[in-house]
């Protein structure tokens, strides 16, 4: 039997505590899972309870789950996201590391028939829960003067791509941000980079693109193994970063 990728690899995370937002999911799990194995406590935020796959995770995990917290709020709401972090730092005493994982995706149109609601609702789900937690988490990062902010891009931000404008401007946005707030909080020894993946091989993506070449697509474990490695000691040079995770998409 194969060892899980997140098993392998392993930086040091004992005694760290981590939020991941949009924890739900293929990649969220193994966000979770991969912080979980360096020996993180984590929260795993999602806009709903999941309680199939809670438990599938804390099966997954084992002994781990011990660490694992699981957290229900819309991380579009700015009051909601404010009392998460006030919550957590209240429970753990402080907030290490934060993973923005929320997103979605909307295409088909071209920018002269895109609606107006398309565009906004991409930028409400890909831009503002990125720069809500981000804002919330980086201020009790700073009173520890450390911490790691990982944001989720896309490869559209850099390439574009046709008919998904709105998508694409979002997660431009979230590069942006990211470099914004890694030079406003160097000196505080908290260093924030974005993550860039093409199509993930995520159970959803295969169904959406039944004929594709799975073998191509980067997996959740594998991205999650980038992860670890940027909220860790050994990242500590890099801040403000836009990092490519394609695999071979």
């Amino acid at each position: 039997m194969n060892t899980p990728l997140w098993r392998e690899n392993r930086y040091d995370l004992a005694g760290r505590v981590a939020l991941v937002a949009g924890a739900s999911g293929g990649m969220g799990s193994a966000v979770c899972a991969a912080l979980l194995a360096g020996g993180a406590q984590v929260y795993a935020l999602s806009g709903r309870e999941r309680l199939d796959e809670q438990q599938q995770l804390r099966a997954e995990v084992g002994d781990a789950s011990a660490r694992l917290n699981f957290v229900v709020a819309d991380a579009r709401d700015e009051q909601a996201v404010s009392g998460v972090v006030a919550d957590i730092v209240q429970r753990a005493n402080r907030l290490d590391i934060l993973v923005n994982l929320i997103g979605g995706f909307a295409a088909g149109q071209p920018v002269t028939q895109l609606e107006t609601a398309t565009f906004e609702r991409m930028l409400e789900l890909n831009l503002r829960p990125t720069f809500l937690l981000s804002k919330y988490a980086a201020r009790e990062m700073a009173r520890h003067e450390w911490g790691r902010i990982v944001n989720f891009s896309s490869r559209a931000a850099h390439s574009g791509r046709r008919n998904a404008a709105a998508y694409a401007i979002a997660k431009a946005g979230v590069i942006t941000l990211t470099e914004t707030q890694a030079e406003e909080t160097r000196e505080q020894r908290i260093t924030i980079n974005a993550v860039l993946p093409s199509i993930i091989d995520t159970p959803a993506n295969r169904l959406g693109m039944p004929t594709a070449n799975f073998d191509r697509w980067p997996k959740p474990a594998e991205i999650a193994r980038v992860i670890a490695f940027l909220v860790s000691d050994d990242a500590a040079l890099i801040s403000g970063a836009s990092i490519p995770v394609y695999g071979l998409a």
